[in-house]
């Protein structure tokens, strides 16, 4: 344990003349932003700019007309029905036991970003005498609901997000009402898996409450065989399936719509933790980057693959 003299402290102009590049609200010098917001409006702000520049470099040979950053990771089956043939590529999949199902995957195009960030989760829509119907789709953050009273840690988080569930007041095209559920499994695991806790929980009334809860997170993550899609478990070695934890983001607060974040991030160079809060950057011990306190909550993880560590 050593001291860390860290620079003066300055204000990142530079970074607020980035963001009015693209027209959003969160080009809005002084405006506070939810931090896995700004995270997916980042990471998604330079995919785009990689599929320009690549549009630019091989103009004939790339099809990159179209924005295909990851979205939101749940699925909604009447849009997914609406979209019909033609605005994905679709295929009939053999699956465990000879049993078919019809796979949709949106046109997406590789790049330094998606190579580090970038997943695939697959969700399978079940219906009684008919096909299986799945959708592989991209995502950055892994969003992980913790509301239940059973989720306590990460691997509660994972396992119920897998978890089958029954969806109600699904109709098909004839208006009719049918029975159906829905599972959600990991295709493709990214190098650098970044998960967030959804702490933040909109109320019908349309306010928004924080869930102050403690989730507990290992340093050392291993993704298990039945989190993952029938095509792809044992192509995983345990390797490709474990995880190092290097950082987490902290939201201090009781509001959903204030409060303030720090961070605690692996220096390699120093072999140990840094925690960082505006201009103060200090030396902790790695128990202190797990251990739970009341002052502030883990909102997102960010987890390196072991093999590539």
């Amino acid at each position: 344990m050593r001291d860390i003299r860290p620079g003066a402290a300055f204000e990142p102009t530079y970074i607020y003349r980035l963001l009015t590049v693209n027209k959003s609200s969160l080009s809005e010098k002084g405006r506070q932003e939810d931090a896995e917001e700004y995270l997916g409006f980042i990471l998604n702000g330079l995919h785009e700019e990689m599929l320009n520049l690549k549009k630019l470099l091989s103009p004939s040979s790339e099809k990159l007309t179209i924005s295909n950053g990851p979205k939101n990771h749940s699925v909604n089956e009447e849009e997914q029905e609406e979209q019909g043939e033609g605005s994905e590529d679709e295929w009939e999949q053999v699956g465990p036991r000879n049993k078919t199902s019809v796979t949709r995957q949106a046109d997406f195009v590789q790049t330094p970003i998606t190579g580090i960030f970038g997943g695939h989760i697959r969700s399978v829509v079940y219906q009684q005498s008919s096909k299986e119907s799945a959708t592989l789709q991209p995502f950055f953050t892994l969003q992980l609901d913790i509301q239940s009273d059973k989720i306590r840690t990460v691997q509660d988080a994972l396992e119920s997000l897998v978890a089958r569930e029954s969806v109600q007041g699904y109709t098909t095209k004839t208006k009719q009402e049918v029975e159906i559920s829905r599972r959600v499994t990991l295709e493709k695991l990214p190098p650098v898996l970044v998960l967030h806790l959804k702490r933040f929980v909109y109320e019908k009334t349309g306010g928004c409450q924080k869930l102050i809860k403690n989730i507990e997170y290992p340093v050392d993550l291993e993704i298990s065989k039945e989190l993952l899609s029938p095509g792809v478990k044992n192509k995983n070695f345990k390797c490709h399936r474990t995880y190092r934890l290097f950082a987490v983001v902290y939201h201090h607060g009781n509001s959903a719509t204030g409060g303030h974040y720090t961070t605690d991030v692996f220096q390699i160079g120093l072999n140990g933790w840094l925690r960082i809060d505006d201009q103060t950057v200090k030396v902790i011990n790695q128990y202190q980057v797990v251990k739970p306190t009341a002052e502030r909550t883990a909102y997102l993880l960010y987890y390196r693959r072991v093999d590539l560590l």
